[in-house]
């Protein structure tokens, strides 16, 4: 069974579960049915289906569950991970419509290249092999062959990133997707492997940046705008975030994360409508950006 039937397998499962509980003998007449539909073989046994709810659970974060007093399967959908993956899948049914919606459906123009590889990569992690690529940096010309042990991959901003165990050096790598210029998956053969946890990795990280070694997680507030505090309290910079005040001047927050330069970025893009309360490094940091743009403005 090739990869792209098996992550059209488990979108459809997901899909269908989404809506309402079902049983595996519905479970295994709607896959017959999208197999001759679709023209792909998307059918499974009832022994197979339960590594596809163990491979949802690692792969999308999504925990499919049996009801056995019923002989239903159900999705568990307790948390904002869960909620987010399958945000993500109902973007991916819309982007499939037909000629005639496109017109009523807008995406945005800039789309992130490299992401014809997260099949092959998302095949990799789940089967334990290894990738080869060729990586070209941002602001540099030389090709570069690379061998990584993908352990997980990650979205920030539009853009795709592999993080895995560099097998030519022995540490932790990220590679964004649109820098690879071709992909191959192999097996990996024997190395040393680095003790990493991909549940934690970025617990206390805000976009794609990972805190140096001697870095410590910080306590940061900040006070934001009216304005600006209401798309904060829906779209909440970390998971960590606690409201502290909420009221007509400010809207208040804690955040327990490293400040890395994204972070920093972050503050930076919505100018006078965020003060950093606390640390005070932080809030230095803000200003000198500041004093640099206007330098470099005058």
């Amino acid at each position: 069974m090739s990869v792209r039937e098996t992550i059209l397998r488990h979108k459809l499962v997901i899909s269908k579960l989404r809506h309402k509980p079902l049983s595996w003998i519905e479970i295994d007449r709607i896959l017959q049915e999208q197999s001759a539909l679709l023209e792909y073989n998307l059918t499974v046994s009832q022994r197979q289906f339960q590594r596809d709810i163990a491979d949802i659970s690692s792969l999308y974060g999504i925990s499919i569950e049996n009801n056995r007093s019923k002989k239903q399967y159900f999705i568990q959908q307790d948390t904002e991970e869960a909620e987010r993956a399958l945000d993500a899948f109902d973007v991916f049914n819309l982007m499939r419509l037909g000629n005639n919606s496109s017109k009523k459906i807008v995406f945005e123009q800039r789309r992130p290249r490299g992401t014809e590889y997260l099949g092959d990569i998302v095949y990799a992690i789940h089967n334990d092999r290894a990738l080869y690529f060729d990586y070209c940096k941002y602001y540099e010309t030389e090709v570069e062959h690379r061998r990584l042990f993908p352990i997980l991959i990650k979205e920030v901003r539009n853009r795709w990133y592999v993080i895995g165990q560099d097998l030519d050096k022995d540490s932790l790598r990220i590679f964004p997707l649109d820098r690879i210029l071709a992909l191959e998956v192999v097996k990996a053969g024997k190395f040393k492997s680095v003790d990493i946890d991909p549940e934690t990795l970025f617990e206390h990280s805000f976009g794609i940046i990972l805190p140096r070694e001697d870095q410590r997680i910080e306590e940061v507030i900040l006070s934001y705008s009216e304005f600006q505090g209401n798309y904060i309290k829906s779209l909440p910079l970390h998971h960590t975030q606690e409201i502290l005040v909420d009221n007509d001047e400010e809207l208040r927050v804690k955040l327990n994360i490293y400040v890395t330069h994204d972070f920093v970025m972050e503050l930076l893009s919505v100018g006078a409508e965020v003060k950093v309360i606390a640390p005070q490094s932080l809030a230095d940091s803000i200003k000198e950006e500041y004093r640099k743009a206007l330098q470099h403005q005058s």
